[in-house]
């Protein structure tokens, strides 16, 4: 009976506990490097978005990853670091670039992860670094790196204005 009552108490308490509250940051900036490809069916985009956002002492953002695919496809952010005095912004993202096959004989296919990593500088006008992408599930692999601009896209926003953020 302890038991029931303890567990009934702990899900009564349960969302209020979880309950996330939309907090307001301040907009650093909206970057992108998209472009269209293909002659034949422009629609299929490749290239990079970055928003980044500044919440009291922490900066937090959201990636988009587009390789010839007709949308991007949202990255999540493991670890970021952003130098507000250097101007130097690190982070390491994973995505799904879609299915792959298992390299285990007769297991289902599996979420094919990628892992992303930039390091770079922020401008008023435009970010510029490199940025690797890797296998998730092969840890000795190394990223191929590439030097990339994304250029500040001011219709997206002011910087600094307030946004509400869901995290």
């Amino acid at each position: 009976m302890k038991f029931f009552a303890a567990f009934l108490i702990a899900a009564c308490l349960l969302p209020t506990a979880h309950a996330v509250e939309s907090v307001p940051a301040r907009l650093i900036g909206y970057y992108s490097n998209m472009q269209t490809e293909g002659a034949d069916d422009p629609h299929f985009v490749s290239g990079y978005d970055i928003v980044l956002y500044q919440r009291v002492a922490e900066t937090i953002g959201h990636v988009a990853v587009a390789i010839g695919t007709s949308e991007p496809v949202r990255a999540t952010i493991k670890e970021m670091t952003y130098d507000s005095k250097k101007k130097v912004l690190t982070f390491t993202a994973e995505y799904s670039s879609g299915l792959a096959t298992n390299p285990v004989k007769g297991a289902p296919d599996r979420e094919a992860l990628q892992v992303l990593i930039f390091s770079g500088v922020v401008r008023p006008q435009s970010i510029s670094g490199k940025v690797g992408i890797k296998d998730f599930y092969c840890g000795q692999c190394r990223p191929v790196f590439k030097r990339v601009t994304l250029k500040r896209i001011i219709e997206m926003g002011r910087t600094g204005e307030l946004r509400a953020i869901p995290l």
